[in-house]
């Protein structure tokens, strides 16, 4: 018998899902401890991103999608 390996198990974030929602939430299929992006038994990878980073990636869409919302026509603002 071959001795078991502890697997990663992380999951990706929520917002980082994609279609089929089922295959998006496979956990982590590599060992745990490993180096690098994380990888499902479908090959699917993807990293972790700082939550800092999420975060203020997520205020500046906002800030500029009300930025365009209150944009004046004259100066190409979308109403």
């Amino acid at each position: 018998m071959t001795p078991e390996i502890e697997v990663c198990g992380a999951r990706r974030a929520r917002w980082q899902e994609t279609p089929p929602l089922v295959a998006a939430r496979m956990p982590c299929a590599l060992p745990a401890g490993h180096d690098g992006p994380h990888q499902d038994a479908l090959a699917a990878t993807w990293a972790d991103l700082p939550a800092a980073l999420v975060d203020e990636v997520a205020v500046v869409v906002t800030a500029d999608a009300v930025r365009c919302a209150f944009a004046a026509v004259d100066d190409g603002g979308v109403r």
